[in-house]
């Protein structure tokens, strides 16, 4: 921004003495910068979200720890192709997948279905989650993945918050707009009539 800018921005804050400036110039402006307000108080307030939410899910995932453990569990199958995921604009999505089967606590065999890494075949050895009675789980979300939820969940609220001050913003000036056109076609209606004459 040049100084030439900097002095047009100057004079149009709705301080300014130009007798030329309308008051509804003087509300655009002081939209303007409740618009710019708002969205910079919503950064601690966003900023907070995120902490809190990292805290919270930091605190599930040690909870999680203390009731879920990973189970070595051996393949019982040979890996197969699986397509997990179709996008009309490019290559369907693979994985290979294969059953794994592990003894549970009170001596009974358990499978479920498990991603594997390329090369592995039958008998090779992976490990599922499962809680204290051998039954199959999520894996506890690591420290790195809480952040990213949290970075999410404070951009996210940022975002609405921004969003929702320039769409306020840009109902002002299009009610102020309006209003001006209003006036500018009474003053068109008014120009030229002499005073206390109708206008034919």
């Amino acid at each position: 921004m040049n100084a030439d800018q900097a002095l047009r921005l100057w004079r149009l804050a709705p301080w300014s003495r130009n007798p030329l400036m309308r008051a509804t110039d003087r509300f655009d402006s002081v939209a303007a910068v409740v618009m710019i307000t708002l969205i910079l108080i919503a950064v601690p307030f966003a900023a907070a979200l995120g902490t809190a939410t990292y805290t919270g899910l930091n605190e599930q995932s040690h909870s999680e720890l203390q009731t879920r453990h990973a189970q070595s569990a051996v393949l019982i199958d040979d890996p197969r192709l699986v397509i997990i995921g179709r996008a009309p604009s490019r290559s369907p999505e693979t994985q290979d997948r294969a059953t794994a089967q592990w003894t549970a606590p009170d001596g009974a065999l358990r499978s479920t279905v498990v991603d594997t890494k390329p090369g592995m075949h039958r008998g090779d050895t992976v490990d599922v989650w499962v809680d204290r009675d051998g039954n199959v789980v999520d894996e506890p979300r690591s420290g790195v993945g809480n952040a990213e939820i949290a970075v999410s969940a404070a951009l996210s609220a940022w975002s609405v918050a921004a969003v929702c001050s320039f769409v306020l913003y840009m109902g002002v000036r299009w009610m102020n707009r309006r209003s001006q056109m209003r006036h500018w076609d009474q003053e068109w209606k008014d120009f030229g009539r002499t005073p206390g004459w109708p206008v034919s």
